[in-house]
């Protein structure tokens, strides 16, 4: 089977026959990588963000540096919160002010135009595209509404996310005005990254795993739905990560999505138990994984590959982000690893 890696990713999302599975990974150009710090050297990280030709750059270093033929187009998910009206920065982990905690406070929130306001990974996308030729898979993404309203209530990353919950079980309906305010703008957002050319989309509901199966139903699931079904029509596939999700497949796999993203705390054969092969499965090495030797990092890889077996749909990936203190070494061996199987 003679594929090219665009045609091995859909393939593989659509659940279909492939030689050997795709392979990117979660967080692949970042601060592990000596390319990317010196990039950093240079701008901050916001800078990079609103850089169409740095953010082509940095999204091509891994692609380069390993031979992955997948990529994911260099962004962050709170660019639409700052095109919101809060402020964002980066010190010490990102930070949003002013938090959103009432009514008048969603209501004070803007309204933007993707193409105006937030047109950089749009930019992007068609700069690597450039770069890589139309067959070569590159993805958009954005946050889930429901983590991203969970950044602009907390202000910053939790632990507990008191303040979201407090909104959630004591000012429901404020939290589902929020939820309401950040999909309409995340749509276009999203539609306007596979008009560029991403050839799927990621969903990434990093906070989502923090409710239970109910909770998510109530507060997370309908939004992220109504995205799924906003971009539909475009034709390009969607990918849903939940991170500590496990306990949530049922939802995900019936969310519109063609690929369900799993953490490295799911097991591939139960998660396929659960919900059979309505959707394909993208994952879900541990991160960890890759922190000890190349040998190690290969084991593992080759150990991931066989508990997912040769069924069609399945997307190689880590069950999260590449971890800052990774050594590339260790990272070339997983995708050494995953490019010598065939099926």
């Amino acid at each position: 089977m003679d594929l090219t890696p665009k045609q091995r990713f859909l393939r593989a999302c659509r659940r279909e026959s492939v030689d050997r599975p795709p392979a990117w990974l979660m967080r692949q150009a970042g601060r592990y990588m000596a390319e990317y710090r010196a990039v950093k050297e240079r701008v901050s990280f916001l800078e990079l963000c609103k850089s169409p030709e740095l953010c082509r750059d940095v999204t091509l270093q891994p692609i380069e540096a390993f031979g992955l033929e997948v990529g994911i187009i260099f962004s962050d998910i709170l660019l639409p919160c700052e095109a919101m009206g809060q402020g964002l920065t980066y010190e010490g982990g990102p930070q949003l002010t002013p938090v959103v905690r009432t009514r008048r406070d969603v209501e004070a929130l803007q309204d933007f135009d993707a193409r105006v306001t937030t047109p950089w990974p749009a930019d992007a996308l068609r700069l690597t595209t450039e770069a890589l030729g139309d067959e070569f898979p590159i993805l958009g993404f954005c946050g889930a509404p429901f983590t991203l309203a969970s950044y602009m209530v907390e202000g910053a990353g939790s632990r507990n996310y008191e303040n979201l919950k407090r909104m959630l079980f004591g000012e429901p309906d404020t939290l589902r005005l929020l939820l309401d305010r950040i999909t309409e703008q995340l749509i276009p957002y999203l539609r306007m990254q596979i008009e560029a050319g991403a050839a799927a989309v990621q969903i990434f509901d990093s906070w989502g795993g923090c409710l239970g199966a109910d909770d998510y139903r109530a507060f997370s699931d309908p939004w992220t739905r109504r995205l799924i079904d906003a971009v539909a029509d475009l034709g390009a596939p969607v990918v849903s990560y939940v991170n500590g999700g496990g306990h949530l497949l049922e939802i995900l796999a019936d969310s519109g999505a063609e690929v369900v993203s799993l953490d490295w705390r799911v097991d591939p054969a139960d998660a396929r138990r659960r919900i059979g092969d309505r959707v394909a499965l993208q994952g879900n090495l541990d991160p960890c994984a890759l922190l000890a030797t190349p040998d190690v990092a290969a084991r593992e890889t080759a150990r991931n590959l066989a508990a997912f077996g040769d069924a069609p749909g399945h997307i190689f990936n880590l069950g999260s982000g590449v971890l800052k203190w990774t050594p590339v070494e260790c990272v070339r061996a997983v995708v050494d690893t995953v490019c010598r199987r065939r099926s």
